[in-house]
């Protein structure tokens, strides 16, 4: 991506693989006001076939340029909601840039939310010292003291200050933890006895349930042991500074639980920054929040600090009262009365209650049976490891039961992990369904934002990106049930939100049942109208409940994990108790652990 900006806060956005230069010469440029009137500043073209605005220059009139070529999504025309000044960093020429930066508290989780691309782990790494602010001039970076200067008398200024002395230690969990392997390859214990500055692996590794990992090597470990793994490393180090970058991926519920304690712990000591997608998390774990909005992968702001009621709230309403900014045209409400009463309408299939022992003591599962409505959206959750997706199998028929047979129902099933193939998005979504047709662009195509991917190879997509495709092909097919496993996985708060948002549609709209496996238990709370809750020993045996009401089945499986929410009296959503609060104590007293 590249950007340009001008003092009238008009910012342009072009994806340089979506440029032809010969079309972008005969339009963009040649339509260009200041080319057309001989002056300096407008569109050009660079030596490698790249299309350039030069900065200050971009003003309202471009826009009869820009629409002159003909590619949708090559290049976007912005108008800023802030003033200029603020930048704190700019990578290049036309590149993204930060305006503000989160700050961090000795003593406090300081939790920081909004889109993937739009600067939290640039932030994130800014404060860590692995990147020195350079103010927006690339070409002149600034030096320490002209820093500090800038900042003089802001909260950052003692944070700057330590930095240029290096005198900030920092440890950083990274997004990606399943290329842990690529950067260590030897068993687990030996890794935390290397990065063990604190003295407390044993201590951590029962909190984190990864003691039976300590002598297993890493390139053997799963997603969620790896996270768990990642988490471990860092906390187990002394240092300044922790930056945690999406604890929550990959992990159940309860092992959300477990690492958000231990964060938690870790912040009541030393400053600890989070970013976290899951909200039910974030609420858990942090004291503060930052949130960050702008254009992914054009440029990105950082509001002031809130309270994490007030902070996520905020962000849910897309409008910030205290810099009277609306970043998002629509709010996001959790209104329970508005669940579909999916009892009344007619019955899609009825499955059997379904067994499954896979011999050896390896594991077992049973499943009580139920019925699935037209419309309805049921959750299934619980612990990894107690055959959610062994259930899902069963029903599909891709698993055979030892008692029960899968309904005579055409199930289509987006499956946990996705392998992506050597072809385009297009290719593998025309293999499915036309592309071209209204009802896939309304229903599916648009509020996935699919067409911006038809031409990337599948191969080349990020893991939400890849996740989004998955979902697509799952849904456009023709089906009496549509069954999706974690869509969730590795999508930011916004993706999730209008996933949510286009699960609901869908269902009412084609009146087609849908079945959603999750550990994300907001989305799971704004889309289900029931829900089936598995329980047991997780890799030993699972037990599975008959579909109930969404708010018994919360109730239920909170109680399993040893959890409380109360539900926010601003938004209707479910919040997380701090375990051991005062509201945490009362609801488990009176044996509400969901409240309604």
């Amino acid at each position: 991506m590249s950007t340009g900006k001008n003092s009238k806060d008009f910012i342009v956005v072009v994806d340089q693989e979506k440029i032809e230069p010969d079309l972008a010469r005969e339009t963009v440029i040649n339509f260009d006001p200041l080319n057309r009137a001989g002056k300096d500043g407008g569109f050009y073209l660079t030596d490698n076939g790249e299309l350039h605005i030069d900065d200050e220059h971009v003003m309202e009139a471009h826009k009869m340029a820009i629409n002159k070529y003909p590619y949708d999504g090559a290049i976007q025309m912005i108008q800023l909601p802030f003033e200029e000044g603020e930048r704190i960093h700019q990578f290049s020429e036309n590149s993204f840039r930060l305006y503000g930066l989160p700050t961090p508290e000795e003593g406090r989780v300081v939790g920081l939310i909004g889109e993937n691309g739009i600067g939290k782990s640039v932030s994130l790494k800014i404060l860590s010292g692995q990147i020195k602010p350079n103010l927006g001039d690339y070409e002149n970076p600034p030096e320490w003291q002209d820093i500090l200067e800038e900042y003089r008398g802001t909260g950052l200024q003692k944070h700057f200050e330590k930095l240029a002395e290096d005198e900030i230690e920092s440890a950083y969990k990274p997004q990606q933890v399943e290329r842990l392997p690529d950067v260590y390859d030897g068993v687990v214990r030996e890794l935390l006895e290397k990065v063990d500055e604190r003295g407390l692996l044993e201590e951590v590794a029962e909190n984190l349930d990864i003691k039976q990992l300590l002598d297993r090597e890493l390139e053997h470990l799963s997603g969620g042991e790896l996270q768990r793994v990642a988490i471990a490393s860092t906390v187990l180090k002394d240092v300044d500074i922790y930056m945690i970058d999406e604890p929550s991926s990959f992990l159940d519920v309860k092992q959300r639980l477990n690492a958000g304690r231990e964060i938690q712990a870790l912040g009541e000591e030393k400053s600890v920054m989070a970013v976290e997608h899951d909200l039910a998390t974030l609420d858990l774990i942090s004291s503060g929040v930052h949130i960050f909005y702008g254009e992914p992968g054009g440029y990105g702001m950082v509001s002031n600090m809130f309270s994490t009621k007030e902070g996520i709230n905020q962000y849910l309403d897309g409008y910030l009262p205290s810099e009277n900014i609306r970043f998002r045209s629509n709010s996001i409400e959790f209104d329970r009365t508005k669940r579909s009463q999916v009892e009344r309408k007619p019955v899609v299939f009825e499955f059997p209650e379904f067994e499954k022992d896979f011999g050896d003591g390896e594991f077992q599962v049973e499943v009580e049976g139920g019925k699935v409505h037209d419309e309805e959206i049921l959750a299934i959750f619980g612990e990894n490891g107690l055959g959610k997706t062994v259930f899902a199998k069963m029903l599909a028929g891709a698993i055979e039961a030892d008692k029960g047979e899968s309904p005579d129902v055409d199930i289509s099933y987006k499956p946990q992990y996705l392998e992506a193939q050597d072809e385009t998005v297009e290719q593998a979504l025309r293999k499915h369904v036309n592309i071209d047709s209204k009802r896939f662009e309304n229903r599916i195509g648009e509020p996935l934002g699919l067409e911006e991917l038809y031409e990337r190879n599948l191969e080349d997509l990020s893991g939400g990106e890849l996740q989004k495709v998955g979902i697509a092909i799952c849904l456009c097919k023709d089906a009496d049930i549509y069954l999706l496993d974690e869509p969730s996985a590795y999508l930011d708060v916004e993706a999730r939100v209008n996933l949510a948002k286009m699960l609901k549609r869908f269902a009412r709209k084609t009146e087609k049942p849908l079945m959603i496996i999750d550990h994300d238990l907001l989305l799971l709370d704004y889309v289900a109208d029931r829900g089936m809750v598995f329980s047991g020993e997780p890799g030993v045996e699972g037990k599975a409940s008959e579909p109930e009401k969404i708010g018994d089945a919360m109730d239920r499986f909170l109680e399993d994990v040893g959890l409380t929410f109360r539900k926010d009296p601003d938004t209707g959503r479910p919040r997380a108790n701090k375990p051991g609060s005062q509201k945490d104590q009362e609801q488990r007293h009176e044996g509400d652990f969901y409240e309604k």
